[in-house]
């Protein structure tokens, strides 16, 4: 992402968040799945998103940004709303805060009354506001900075790299500098594959900031669009759902929930009788389950629940309108073994 191309752009900067803690019974293994998915949506949400504040120009060219990352076929939907109706996604445009966003999940984290993403400069006007619309966006589909990849293997020029973010335009003390650039990401906090110096999540570095690989001491320049593997990481993490394999669950029935670790299965439900129903999963697995209501023209959030990291399974209580249907998202952030869970409406 090539944020030195503009003396007066900053480079995006990550809120910090609390580290997640688990309790004595959570194992390394399982809390190492846990994170590597968390932050992820459901596969098949609809996020929604408004806007603050800003222009018709800049609120174009995220608009834009929006469908880039649908055009692609990811298995996610992105609708805008008023800021009056509970949008998942609050954009603004305070120029004296920077670029920035929370990743993934952790928007649901963040008072209704605050920002979840954040631009700082005009969008409009040259090819870099797109990239910055692009990046954000991507940390809010769980994309992290991509420098910060685990299996990057670079070996920073620290004196250079503390000299050269600490003056303008970022002005950045320390702790920020080693939270955005220096701080490599938990190996078992993502699902990382190989250092991609071309994703569209990776800052622009000048010269003599890297000693190693000795190939980038002339610097890292990502061309600030998407790269091919930025495009297959976002469709793994959000592939099309194959109608065939969504099951139906019935009243009083349970269901094998078959995902792997990191993996997803869908079901949906008919309501029978209008009355409120129990959407509860089982066993020893730690999930993420949403619920969507099918509406004449698109699907409804309705409610969700995340079991993991704690000795307790996800849980849902809705009413229901007789004939109407409902699809029913699992995200399994850790499952001990094949068949280790399911799930019943009751």
């Amino acid at each position: 992402m090539k944020e030195n191309i503009n003396s007066d752009r900053k480079n995006c900067t990550q809120p910090v968040v609390p580290v997640r803690v688990f309790n004595d019974g959570v194992s390394p293994n399982r809390a190492g799945f846990i994170l590597a998915s968390d932050k992820k949506w459901a596969n098949g949400t609809l996020l929604t998103f408004a806007f603050l504040e800003g222009n018709e120009g800049d609120k174009d060219v995220v608009r834009k940004a929006f469908k880039t990352w649908k055009d692609l076929g990811i298995n996610l939907a992105f609708k805008e709303v008023t800021p009056s109706s509970d949008p998942t996604i609050r954009i603004g445009f305070d120029v004296r805060d920077g670029s920035w966003s929370y990743v993934g999940r952790d928007v649901l984290t963040i008072s209704k009354n605050e920002r979840t993403m954040n631009f700082g400069w005009r969008l409009t006007g040259d090819s870099y506001g797109m990239t910055t619309a692009i990046h954000e966006i991507g940390h809010t589909l769980g994309l992290q900075h991509e420098h910060q990849n685990p299996n990057a293997g670079i070996l920073w020029n620290t004196p250079k790299v503390i000299s050269y973010f600490s003056g303008p335009p970022n002005n950045w003390d320390r702790p920020t500098i080693d939270h955005n650039i220096l701080n490599k990401l938990a190996p078992n906090s993502i699902q990382a594959s190989n250092w991609d110096p071309d994703s569209i999540m990776h800052y622009s570095f000048d010269k003599g900031l890297i000693q190693a690989p000795e190939k980038y001491q002339s610097g890292v320049f990502p061309p600030g669009t998407l790269s091919p593997r930025d495009i297959d990481n976002i469709r793994k993490a959000y592939p099309p759902v194959i109608v065939a394999k969504v099951v139906r669950l019935s009243p009083n029935k349970s269901a094998v929930i078959k995902a792997a670790s990191g993996d997803q299965n869908d079901f949906y439900f008919t309501a029978p009788l209008t009355r409120k129903y129990n959407f509860q999963t089982y066993g020893e697995l730690d999930t993420v389950m949403v619920i969507f209501e099918k509406g004449p023209k698109q699907e409804y959030y309705l409610s969700g629940d995340d079991d993991s990291g704690v000795e307790k399974n996800s849980k849902i209580r809705l009413p229901c309108v007789k004939g109407r249907r409902y699809r029913i998202n699992v995200r399994v952030l850790y499952s001990p073994g094949p068949d280790a869970g399911g799930i019943i409406v009751a």
